[in-house]
């Protein structure tokens, strides 16, 4: 589906309507509506092109994105890999990507590519560390939450890790008895 943005964009913009998608994210679970509306304030909609980086993998920078419209595909290069990378996830409306980097500090550990016309709100990681400073409240829960939703991976990741290793081993098993 094309996405006319220019149309669009304008329901994006109030805080109340940023509260409803805020509400949708693991990270924010137990926030209040007026929460998510004042942490919706602390950001921006931005626009991104067909095929534009969203992210760059290594690039300095921190501040989350939460997926509006649109979908954007997630490629990883990692050390000594092609340029090209390797094709993790495609995220869709309600995805959130770029936390990584605001918890640890550390470059960008994908590149985030657009597949059409994106739509998607981003929070400055320096403006959201500050709003955290000062209310330790709320720094508790969204941590908290960022914790759970990092276990989360975790344990899907080692899942996906042992299914390719049995698969793996299969592979050599089948290869070692066709070759004696």
């Amino acid at each position: 589906m094309a996405i006319d943005a220019a149309t669009n964009i304008n329901e994006y913009l109030t805080s109340d309507r940023g509260a409803v998608l805020l509400e949708r994210l693991p990270i924010f679970d137990g926030f209040s509506f007026e929460e998510l509306a004042r942490i919706y304030s602390l950001g921006e909609v931005r626009v991104y092109k067909p095929q534009s980086n969203i992210l760059i993998e290594g690039e300095s920078t921190v501040g989350m994105y939460l997926v509006l419209e649109g979908q954007v595909a997630v490629y990883k290069a990692g050390k000594g890999a092609n340029t090209e990378g390797h094709l993790l996830a495609h995220l869709g409306p309600g995805s959130a990507f770029g936390e990584m980097s605001f918890i640890d500090r550390q470059p960008r550990s994908a590149t985030v590519v657009a597949q059409g016309t994106v739509v998607a709100y981003y929070l400055d990681g320096l403006v959201w560390q500050k709003t955290l400073d000062a209310e330790s409240a709320l720094a508790q829960r969204f941590f908290a939450n960022f914790a759970r939703v990092l276990c989360a991976r975790l344990r899907s990741l080692d899942e996906q890790l042992i299914t390719s290793q049995k698969q793996l081993w299969k592979f050599a098993l089948s290869r070692s008895n066709e070759v004696s």
